[in-house]
């Protein structure tokens, strides 16, 4: 083997060794969206209980942009191998397989990876994003259903009670509203966290959420993939979040279905429209 061989074959060898390390992102990957199923609940996944909450967050690996897809859980919809339902059902039912089988049926929604939030995860996150709590606008209604010491207005929630707030459908809004709030929240705690990058303290945020927020969430993603993600949110912070609610306002209707009670039934064709022009 000559000199130039030699030389040639250690360039590869720690170009490889290069490409195999979770930081930097590829070119490819930066370029790539990726889909996550975010899947709330009381129980873990597995158990026979419905979603609380089903969204999708679409993320582009060094992009400023973190786009936001709520499904409402009454959404009328196909579901493989049982017909006709609510897609809340397909969680009970077939966990986050058939949900991620059902997005892509019904919404040409392609599914990488799936987080479990229990509503413990959900508190212990809150507490290290907001360790001050978060100011949100309260109602009498919230006020009163949750036996808050508070007024009504502007008022300062932690943990248990941002929690309460997300969940609350107790006003005309009724889940409509809730996913008002789910979103409120998540845009709350993106524009925290920049603010505190800013200041020189998002770092530790960052790896304490990496390191305990999300120790005890059940997700597909590994340790690299986190390690890697989490990376290249430090060195590209998202600037904004772009949120949307399927269905859009103006395609459904609610009626009773039998065998699944009250529902929301869309029209296919301008919801799956409607999610190409808002997706990356």
């Amino acid at each position: 083997m000559t000199e130039i061989q030699k030389q040639a074959d250690v360039k590869s060898a720690k170009e490889t060794e290069k490409t195999n390390t979770i930081f930097p992102i590829s070119k490819e990957e930066a370029g790539k969206p990726i889909n996550v199923l975010v899947v709330g609940s009381d129980q873990r996944k597995n158990e026979a209980e419905r979603a609380d909450v089903l969204m999708v967050a679409q993320y582009v690996p060094n992009h400023p942009t973190l786009k936001l897809i709520s499904i409402m859980r009454d959404t009328y919809v196909d579901i493989p191998g049982y017909g006709k339902s609510k897609i809340n059902h397909a969680y009970a039912w077939g966990g986050n397989e058939l949900v991620k089988k059902s997005l892509k049926q019904n919404f040409d929604l392609e599914i990488n990876h799936t987080v479990n939030l229990n509503f413990q995860d959900f508190i212990n996150i809150m507490g290290i994003i907001f360790p001050e709590g978060v100011q949100v606008p309260i109602t009498e209604g919230m006020i009163s259903h949750w036996k808050w010491d508070k007024q009504p207005g502007m008022q300062k929630l932690k943990g248990g009670e941002i929690l309460q707030y997300v969940r609350y459908r107790g006003d005309v809004s009724s889940d409509f509203g809730r996913v008002e709030r789910q979103q409120e929240i998540i845009e709350l705690a993106e524009k925290n966290i920049m603010e505190q990058l800013k200041s020189g303290k998002g770092i530790p945020t960052a790896i304490e959420l990496m390191r305990d927020g999300f120790k005890n969430v059940e997700t597909t993603f590994s340790i690299d993939q986190v390690m890697k993600h989490g990376l290249s949110f430090l060195f590209h912070p998202i600037d904004s979040v772009e949120t949307i609610r399927i269905p859009v306002e103006g395609s459904y209707q609610s009626i009773s279905k039998p065998g699944a009670g009250d529902v929301l039934e869309m029209d296919e064709t301008t919801n799956i429209q409607a999610l190409r022009e808002f997706s990356h």
